[in-house]
């Protein structure tokens, strides 16, 4: 049987990488995105190291804060 690609590249990429967020940590990380952008510009690795030792981002994350932010920038390149 001949394997039919999606018409969709990004469930594709998505699919065979497993690289993706759930609802609830996409729209975390879409509610902090200015704080985390100006976080980084500036170099405040601890306003980044405090969110991520949050009990926000640890009721939806179980994963490290370099890992989520590693999939959310994936998932807006694929999207955008």
């Amino acid at each position: 049987m001949e394997r039919v690609a999606p018409t969709n590249p990004m469930v594709s990429i998505m699919n065979e990488s497993n690289w993706t967020l759930n609802t609830d940590q996409m729209i975390f990380m879409l509610q902090h995105h200015n704080m985390i952008e100006t976080a980084f510009a500036v170099d405040d690795v601890e306003n980044l190291r405090e969110l991520a030792a949050s009990p926000s981002f640890r009721a939806v994350f179980d994963m490290s804060f370099d890992e989520a932010y590693d999939r959310y920038e994936t998932m807006l390149e694929i999207s955008g």
